[in-house]
């Protein structure tokens, strides 16, 4: 392809502008992985509780399919089971 009549960009300058560009993006990627890190955090710290009730739904269903009675469920409300745990200390 031919260039156009006019003045082209010196060579240094196209050089400059791509470091500066390349120099900008690490920079917000090291910003930005803190952020990206932590947030991975708090999704797992909430998925523990999700992956707990799929773990006891599953093996309930492993249970039913062999035909096992399921296990007595603990109906007791969680305020009282802090309740009756500070009150066996």
């Amino acid at each position: 392809m031919k260039q156009l009549p006019g003045r082209r960009r010196p060579k240094w300058i196209q050089q400059l502008a791509a470091t500066g560009v390349a120099v900008v993006a690490t920079i917000w990627l090291i910003t930005l992985l803190p952020v990206l890190l932590f947030v991975g955090l708090i999704a797992g710290v909430l998925l523990i509780p999700v992956l707990r009730q799929l773990k006891l739904e599953v093996e309930q269903l492993e249970r039913r399919q062999r035909g096992e009675p399921p296990l007595p469920r603990d109906v007791t409300p969680w305020h009282r089971r802090i309740w009756n745990q500070w009150r066996g200390r």
